[in-house]
């Protein structure tokens, strides 16, 4: 069941539905093959909600990257260290969503 939950949340993923997406992926978060990839772009919509690209002019609906959006991303890099997957650069695009210079000045 995880496989399916984990191509839903992707479907809704790139169809800008990241609601959608979330709920989908947090339903496979928990399975052992597909478990750390769906973290992983649950992270990806906490930190991108709306799914642009860097030089798109293109925004359907304002999503923007709000402090609990990165705290919920804080949270899901705890989980993944859990697993034993390495976070740094993951740990980094936090730091960067952040927008504090401290916070960059780090990393």
């Amino acid at each position: 069941m995880g496989g399916l939950h984990y191509c839903k949340g992707l479907f809704h993923k790139y169809n800008s539905e990241p609601q959608k997406a979330l709920k989908e992926l947090n339903h496979a978060r928990f399975d052992n093959f597909y478990g750390s990839d769906a973290i992983q772009n649950m992270i990806g919509i906490y930190l991108n909600p709306a799914n642009e690209m860097i030089f798109s002019s293109i925004v359907e609906i304002d999503y923007g990257t709000t402090p609990e959006n990165i705290q919920a991303a804080k949270e899901l890099v705890e989980e993944l260290k859990v697993k034993g997957v390495d976070t740094s650069i993951i740990e980094c695009q936090i730091h960067i969503a952040s927008k504090q210079k401290q916070n960059l000045e780090q990393s």
